[in-house]
C-alpha cells in the first residue's frame, strides 16, 4: 500500500472535515479499546470515511507497532469478516488516547476473547454506539464514558454479593436496586434489573450529564423483550432484517430511519472484506 494515495487525502476531506490522520487513528484505537472488538469495515466507515487505503495504513501501523491484532471470524450466516482487538501495549496506548480525548479516567479498556457466536452481535453494538455518539455530537454533547453490559453487570453483582455475605439476601436485593439506580438502569415490576448492551455517559453543551442505554436486537429477540427495553427508555437498534422488521411492526422504527445496523452478517458472501 502506497502512502500518499489520493484516496488517503480524500479521507481527510470527508464531508468538509479537517480531521488529521493522526487524530483519526487516535479515535479509532480508542474505539477498539472501549468496545473490545470492532469490525475492520465498521472502523473504516466510522473513523476513516470508508476509505480502504487510509484504514489499511492505520491498521498496518498498529500491527507493526504491536498495538493491535487482526482476526477473521464468521458471522451467523457463515460469512467471514475481520475483527480488530488490542494487545496489552495497545491497551496502554488507548488509555492515553481516551484521557487526551476527555474521557473519564475510569473508562474500561479491554482485550476480549473473540468467539464466532458473539462476534457479529458485539460488533453491532459498536455500530449502534457510533450512531448514538454522532447523534449526541450533533446536539453539542461530549461522550465521557462507555460501559458495556459486562461492566454494568459486574458492578451490580459485586456490590450485591458483598451485601449478601454481610447481611443476607434481602440486603443483597436492596443493594442491587441501589446500584441499578446509581448506574441509571431501570428495574422491572418483578425486581429484575434491565441491562443494556451498552451505556453512553455524556456531558451536554450546558455541562449537564446524562446517559443513553443502548440495546441491539437480533432476530431471535421476542417482541416482549423488545417492548420491555423500549418502555424502559432504551435506544433499540436492529441487527439484521428480521429484527428490523420486528421493530417496524412494533412501531419502534424501520430500516429506513437508521435503526437497522447493517454489518458483516448482512453482506453477500461473495463480497470482499477489507
Amino acid at each position: 500500500m502506497r502512502k500518499g494515495h489520493r484516496r488517503e487525502y480524500a479521507a481527510g476531506r470527508e464531508r468538509g472535515s479537517s480531521i488529521s490522520f493522526r487524530e483519526r487513528c487516535a479515535g479509532a484505537l480508542t474505539d477498539i479499546g472501549v468496545h473490545g472488538a470492532v469490525s475492520y469495515r465498521d472502523l473504516a466507515e466510522t473513523r476513516f470515511g470508508g476509505h480502504p487505503y487510509t484504514t489499511r495504513r492505520a491498521v498496518n501501523g498498529w500491527i507493526d507497532d504491536g498495538l493491535a491484532q487482526e482476526t477473521t471470524v464468521k458471522g451467523p450466516n457463515g460469512n467471514p469478516f475481520k475483527v480488530l482487538t488490542l494487545t496489552p501495549l495497545g491497551v496502554a496506548k488507548a488509555r492515553e488516547h481516551a484521557a487526551a480525548r476527555g474521557m473519564d479516567l475510569k473508562q474500561e479498556i479491554t482485550i476480549p476473547r473473540i468467539r464466532d457466536a458473539q462476534a457479529a452481535h458485539d460488533t453491532a453494538v459498536y455500530r449502534a454506539c457510533a450512531r448514538e455518539r454522532e447523534r449526541l455530537r450533533e446536539q453539542g454533547a461530549t461522550v465521557r464514558r462507555v460501559r458495556l453490559d459486562a461492566e454494568l453487570k459486574g458492578a451490580i453483582a459485586r456490590a450485591s454479593e458483598s451485601e449478601r455475605r454481610k447481611k443476607g439476601k434481602r440486603a443483597a436485593d436492596a443493594e442491587r436496586h441501589r446500584m441499578a439506580r446509581e448506574l441509571g438502569l431501570p428495574v422491572d415490576e418483578e425486581g429484575r434489573v434491565l441491562h443494556p448492551d451498552a451505556q453512553i455517559e455524556y456531558e451536554d453543551a450546558e455541562g449537564r450529564t446524562g446517559r443513553v442505554n443502548i440495546e441491539v436486537a437480533s432476530g431471535n429477540y421476542s417482541p416482549e423483550t423488545i417492548k420491555a427495553k423500549a418502555a424502559a427508555g432504551f435506544r433499540v437498534h436492529a441487527s439484521g432484517p428480521a429484527a428490523a422488521g420486528m421493530l417496524q411492526s412494533l412501531g419502534l422504527g424501520s430500516g429506513g430511519d437508521g435503526s437497522w445496523l447493517r454489518g458483516p452478517a448482512d453482506r453477500d458472501p461473495a463480497s470482499v472484506e477489507l
